[in-house]
């Protein structure tokens, strides 16, 4: 019995030592898998993509590899937001630039849930890290160069689609060509063969109309924002409305100008003396740079105009304000053409094709908001007088 007694106390000692051991690997354990799990949660959740790619063409020509099913995308530059908004897959934009937050203009005004998206990046400087570490599946981005997409996306290690924002004048196919980009990348192709013609047929009915009228007519375009507010010198050669009315405008024959601008770029500062040979007979003033040429029409330099003695002088709808915004562009139009030829545009109402033209472009008719923050389409000397 007494040799048995020590042989249980044998095996119970060292039936103790390895529950002690079978403890420690065990409580060792679970702080790994505990650390992993707090850790874990605070890194930023991947896109849940299906793991399928695919490869795609963006409108520079660049082969794109991404994820099949894209979910969260993040725009960047001037623009990029405003045509995601027009092809209708605003609701993938997982974040949003801090400047974009307050503009005030359409897309912005039919999508204010937009504002509440997190911040990443402010007056398109972003930074590459927090690119890398956002969820987005890809980033589509304007006004860059191939090289400069191609380095961002080694940067970020996220795909970079690339767009040309163009314009309604010579530049109208580039316009065209990154709506069916973006309707490839996002299985919408039917939207942007719809936006193409729903603008093609817009023209068209604009210089069907104005083509009635034998006599042209010239006119000025004043007030347009380029890096900012501007007055009357600041002006558009191929000012898009006046491209469809037949309208002529003199700045356009600035052949030497226009030249040294650049592709896309035909913002202009005129002489006002240059403005007073001109003596265009209308004169429309973008409400952007209201605050200043409301108080040069009043002075003593453009007095001599005679469309300011005609009172032929009237407000429009922004037309560049973080880039082209298309919709006005075409509110404007409707108005400029019912301003000069009003026998051949004597059935339209300008606020009707206007709301139109909104909720094609945005989905939304944001008209009322437009027109109480900057009221447009308006006779400006008689509204003084």
């Amino acid at each position: 019995m007494h040799s048995f007694t020590k042989l249980q106390q044998l095996s119970l000692t060292l039936c103790h030592k390895n529950l002690n051991v079978l403890y420690k690997t065990n409580y060792i354990c679970f702080l790994a898998i505990s650390s992993i799990l707090i850790f874990g949660s605070c890194a930023p959740s991947p896109s849940k993509s299906d793991g399928k790619k695919r490869e795609v063409t963006d409108a520079f020509g660049r082969k794109v590899i991404v994820s099949d099913t894209i979910r969260n995308i993040i725009t960047m530059k001037a623009g990029a937001l405003r045509m995601i908004c027009y092809m209708g897959v605003q609701n993938k934009v997982r974040y949003i630039e801090k400047n974009d937050i307050t503009r005030k203009v359409p897309y912005m005004m039919a999508n204010p849930q937009l504002k509440n998206l997190e911040v990443l990046g402010v007056g398109n400087n972003f930074d590459t890290e927090s690119l890398a570490m956002s969820t987005a599946d890809v980033i589509i981005a304007t006004y860059m160069t191939a090289a400069e997409a191609d380095a961002l996306q080694s940067k970020s290690n996220k795909p970079v689609f690339l767009l040309q924002y163009g314009d309604m004048g010579t530049n109208i196919d580039k316009f065209y060509n990154s709506l069916k980009a973006l309707g490839t990348l996002f299985y919408t192709s039917e939207r942007a063969d719809s936006l193409v013609q729903f603008i093609q047929e817009t023209q068209n009915e604009l210089k069907k109309r104005s083509g009635q009228n034998i006599r042209k007519t010239s006119a000025y375009i004043g007030g347009i924002a380029f890096n900012g507010a501007q007055g009357i010198t600041s002006t558009r050669a191929q000012y898009p409305p006046f491209l469809f009315l037949d309208v002529h405008n003199d700045v356009d024959d600035l052949k030497g100008s226009l030249e040294s601008i650049g592709d896309g770029q035909k913002n202009m500062l005129i002489d006002p003396e240059q403005i007073l040979l001109w003596n265009p007979k209308y004169l429309f003033l973008d409400v952007a740079g209201s605050e200043i040429w409301s108080t040069e029409i009043d002075g003593p330099t453009y007095s001599q105009l005679g469309c300011l003695r005609n009172n032929q002088v009237f407000s429009v709808l922004p037309f560049n304000w973080h880039s082209i915004n298309y919709e006005n562009l075409f509110c404007n139009a409707w108005f400029i053409g019912k301003t000069i030829y009003p026998e051949s545009f004597a059935d339209i109402d300008v606020e009707t094709e206007s709301r139109k033209i909104y909720r094609f472009f945005l989905g939304q008719d944001v008209y009322d908001e437009m027109n109480k923050l900057y009221l447009p389409f308006q006779n400006i000397r008689n509204d003084q007088r």
